[in-house]
């Protein structure tokens, strides 16, 4: 992988095409850096679509080798910040102005076609981007995991279009199914897509679905050029879909396909005969059936969490004297939860309490890193404990743990957590070697000696 490029007084040197690059850094901030991927046909002499990605924890890597294939396969720039992260406030403002800056210093890049993509919080950033940012006309966003930030309304028609995944355990569920019909009342350019997964980045087939559907929506907008063969391709193959989740006796799954053919193909076919198939769905009585029951699934895994989630919420500020039996009362219900959908009688049932287990687990966490965010170490470090309690086998709490350590200094007790977050099944070196917040360890020999065995153990492993 190439590394960063330097500061100087030179104009930049042409970057490397077909390969991440894994740190780009901003000529006019070098406190600012990212991942990038050119597509090996780039060339200065045109303009290039760019998809600028927001991944939770900076490493702008992962969206950018994620992306990879399909920006190559359909001629897209993808560049990943390494310093907008969760709860990184005005750092994350910073960071999309210097890297936004810095794309189009280099880049030969299409106005027109400016896109952001982000998962879970970076989803967030993306959107609010989108938002936000007037200047930068962003014509789309890809979100994963996560829809709104929570000051804005989904319900009002958007200048961009907007793709979203979710996984079917994922405890963002709700929101995202609420997004769909807000969008839908709406009137707006929008496609939901639910995979089997928890809360993560989407696999390669549903980033893939992505690119398609927004050079769909390019086409049809004027701001690509028609492609007959690319748009035959999509046409038969949503037509192949609806005519499946018709079968497949899933309503909502067929609505959705059905309205993808009657908007997404206007301008571009003949879509008349499915706008009248598209009346018909949304007044029969399986959709509505089927979204009741999707409504009453959302409000089941409220009614689950709701009594934990306070409980979860005031256990950092509970006196010393009830913290313990408070602690093992969060612990002991959560394992509860999921022994529960390890035994549901039925998958929507399964579903339901795994979204309720990860929404809590994502709650722990959360309130933990806002609480180091306010260096409220004694009350972060507790979250961060409880819910390496509540998932021994899950390395994040006691990277989370070392963090807090890093933060007040306690350079010690940050290392026994890191080894720790390798017993867990910590893999990643990038995971520590390149975190911020553990800065001040990277000159320490134990640091380096556990950057280097997970280095070597990440070698060995057989290739995918």
């Amino acid at each position: 992988m190439a590394g960063g490029q330097a500061l100087t007084n030179a104009p930049p040197k042409p970057l490397p095409t077909g390969e991440i690059i894994d740190s780009v850094v901003c000529i006019k901030d070098p406190t600012q850096n990212y991942a990038l991927y050119l597509p090996s046909s780039y060339t200065p002499a045109k303009t290039w679509p760019i998809i600028y990605a927001f991944d939770p924890l900076a490493y702008g890597k992962t969206p950018v080798k994620l992306y990879r294939d399909a920006a190559e396969k359909y001629g897209f720039i993808v560049a990943g910040s390494n310093n907008s992260r969760n709860f990184s406030g005005s750092e994350t403002t910073k960071a999309i102005f210097a890297f936004w800056q810095d794309t189009h210093d280099r880049l030969s890049l299409d106005p027109r076609r400016m896109y952001v993509t982000g998962f879970s919080g970076g989803g967030r950033v993306a959107t609010s981007m989108a938002l936000r940012c007037r200047s930068c006309a962003i014509a789309g966003v890809i979100s994963h995991g996560a829809g709104y930030p929570n000051s804005a309304d989904p319900a009002q028609k958007a200048p961009f279009v907007y793709f979203v995944a979710v996984g079917d355990q994922d405890f963002n569920w709700p929101e995202i199914m609420t997004l769909r019909r807000n969008k839908e009342e709406a009137g707006a350019d929008y496609r939901v897509r639910v995979f089997p997964g928890e809360h993560q980045w989407a696999p390669a087939a549903v980033i893939e679905e992505a690119f398609e559907w927004i050079q769909l929506k390019a086409m049809q907008a004027g701001t690509q050029p028609q492609d007959a063969a690319f748009i035959d391709r999509l046409f038969t193959k949503t037509q192949q879909e609806a005519e499946q989740t018709g079968q497949g006796h899933d309503p909502i799954a067929e609505f959705e396909a059905y309205r993808s053919l009657a908007s997404d193909f206007v301008g571009l076919k003949d879509v008349s005969q499915f706008q009248e198939k598209l009346a018909s769905l949304k007044k029969s009585p399986e959709l509505k059936q089927a979204l009741k029951k999707e409504q009453e699934e959302i409000a089941e895994q409220q009614s689950i969490t709701e009594d934990l989630s306070s409980k979860i919420a005031g256990v950092g500020d509970a006196d010393f004297d009830s913290q313990p039996a408070l602690r093992r009362e969060v612990v002991d219900r959560m394992a509860g939860l999921k022994s529960q959908a390890q035994h549901a009688k039925s998958d929507e049932k399964r579903l339901v309490l795994l979204r309720a287990f990860h929404q809590l687990w994502a709650q722990g966490v959360e309130a933990g890193q806002a609480e180091l965010e306010k260096k409220q170490f004694a009350k972060a470090d507790y979250c961060f404990r409880l819910i390496g309690d509540v998932s021994p086998d899950e390395p994040w709490p006691a990277l989370l743990l070392a963090e807090t350590d890093t933060a007040r200094g306690d350079k010690k007790h940050a290392i026994k957590d890191l080894r720790d977050a390798m017993k867990r099944g910590l893999k990643n070196p990038d995971a520590i070697a390149k975190d911020t917040n553990l800065e001040s360890l990277r000159s320490e020999a134990e640091f380096q000696q556990i950057v280097e065995q997970l280095r070597a153990a990440q070698k060995a492993q057989p290739p995918k």
